[in-house]
C-alpha cells in the first residue's frame, strides 16, 4: 500500500518508515526538508510547510496514498490544513497525538482511552493536541476519512531522546551522577512514570496502517513498566555507568519558583502520575513492550552517553548550574534545621 507520512524524520517517524519499507509498503514523506536523516532506499519526499499541506492536495491526489500518517500536527490550524489536504480523498488518516491530552492528576489509574480529555491553557502543547483530535474526529464523522488516533507517552531511543529529567538539561544531570554528586528530584520521588522504546511505539503505527479494525479507533501506546521517578533515575545512573544515585527531593512548587521556565514541563506534566492501560493496543494492534527501561537506557548510553556527558560538562558554571547548586545547598540546610526536625 501507499503511505504518506507528514514528518517522517523524528524519533518515532524513522522507526515507522523503516518498518513500513520492510513490510513492502511504498512510502513518501512530506516535510520541510530541513532535518537530514538516512532514509531507506525508495522513500520519496515532498517538501512543504506543515501548516500549508492543504496546498499540496493536487500533488497528493496524483500519488493517491492509501493512508496518511500525521506525525507533526500540533495545532488546530494544522489539523484543518490536513483535512483540507486529504479529506474525501484518502481512506485512512492516522494521527500521532499524546497521552498529555488526558486530564492531569485526576485519576483513576490506569488511564484508558475512556479517561476524560482536557488541557490547561498553560500547557499549549496539550491544548493543541486536544483541539486537533476534536477537529479530526468531527471530519471523520462527516465522512472525510477513517481516523485512527495513537497516543504515545514518553518515547526514547535516539540522539536527543533518553532519560528525561524533570528540570531538563539531561547532560548536566548525567554528568553530576558520573561525578557522584546529588541530583534533584521533584516531590518525594515517588510519583509514577513510564517510557517506551521507539521501535515498539513505531510498530503500533505500522500495525494500524491499512488495518480496518483500527478505523475510527483510538489507542494508548505507552510503556508497561511503571516506576517511581527515583527508580527511573536509579536505572539511568546504572545504565550510564555513574555512581549510585544520590537523590535530593524537593517539592515541585519550590523547584518551580527557583527554576522558572526550566520547570515548565515538570509543573505541567512530570509531577503527575503517568500510568496507562495499553490493553486495547495490545489486543487490536499487537502492541508489545519488548525493551525494559534498563535495556533501553543501556542501548542509549552506549551510543549517545559520551556526547551527553560532554554536554553536561559544558554546563558547569552556567546560570542553570549555579541556580542548581544554590537550591541544593539551601534545601539541605533548611531540611536540617532543628526547628523542622523537632
Amino acid at each position: 500500500m501507499k503511505v504518506l507520512i507528514l514528518g517522517g524524520t523524528g524519533l518515532i517517524s524513522q522507526s515507522i518508515v523503516r518498518q513500513l519499507v520492510d513490510r513492502g509498503d511504498e512510502v513518501q514523506l512530506y516535510n520541510r526538508g530541513v532535518t537530514v536523516v538516512e532514509l531507506p532506499a525508495g522513500v520519496k519526499r515532498m517538501t512543504g510547510q506543515r501548516d500549508q499541506v492543504s496546498g499540496a492536495r493536487e500533488a497528493i491526489a496524483r500519488w493517491r496514498p492509501d493512508c496518511v500518517i500525521d506525525m507533526c500536527g500540533y495545532t488546530a490550524a494544522e489539523a484543518r490544513s490536513l483535512i483540507g489536504a486529504v479529506g474525501g480523498m484518502v481512506p485512512q488518516v492516522i494521527f500521532c497525538s499524546t497521552t498529555d491530552v488526558f486530564v492531569k492528576g485526576s485519576g483513576p489509574y490506569p488511564i484508558t482511552e475512556a479517561s476524560p480529555r482536557g488541557a490547561r491553557p498553560s500547557f499549549p502543547y496539550a491544548v493543541g493536541k486536544v483541539a486537533s483530535e476534536e477537529l479530526l474526529e468531527q471530519a471523520a464523522r462527516d465522512g472525510a476519512f477513517a481516523l485512527t488516533i495513537i497516543r504515545p507517552a514518553q518515547t526514547y531511543g535516539g540522539p536527543n531522546h533518553g532519560p528525561n529529567h524533570p528540570l531538563g538539561h539531561r547532560g548536566y544531570h548525567l554528568a553530576r551522577i558520573a561525578a557522584g554528586l546529588p541530583v534533584l528530584l521533584h516531590g518525594d520521588g515517588s510519583s509514577l512514570w513510564c517510557a517506551c522504546f521507539a521501535p515498539d511505539v513505531g510498530a503500533t503505527f505500522v500495525a494500524a496502517t491499512g488495518n480496518s479494525r483500527a478505523c475510527n479507533r483510538d489507542y494508548i501506546a505507552a510503556g508497561d513498566e511503571v516506576v517511581t521517578w527515583r527508580r527511573y533515575w536509579e536505572i539511568a545512573a546504572e545504565a550510564f555507568g555513574g555512581a549510585p544515585l544520590r537523590a535530593v527531593t524537593i517539592p515541585t512548587e519550590v523547584l518551580a519558583r527557583v527554576f522558572g521556565d526550566d520547570s515548565f514541563v515538570l509543573v505541567e506534566n512530570y509531577q503527575y502520575n503517568n500510568v496507562f492501560d495499553c490493553r486495547r493496543a495490545r489486543d487490536e494492534l499487537g502492541f508489545k513492550y519488548t525493551t525494559s527501561l534498563r535495556d533501553g537506557f543501556e542501548w542509549v548510553a552506549e551510543r549517545f552517553g559520551p556526547a551527553w556527558q560532554r554536554e553536561g560538562q559544558a554546563e558547569l558554571g552556567s546560570a542553570f548550574a549555579d541556580a542548581y547548586d544554590r537550591c541544593l545547598d539551601w534545601w539541605q540546610r533548611t531540611a536540617a534545621d532543628p526547628v523542622l526536625d523537632s
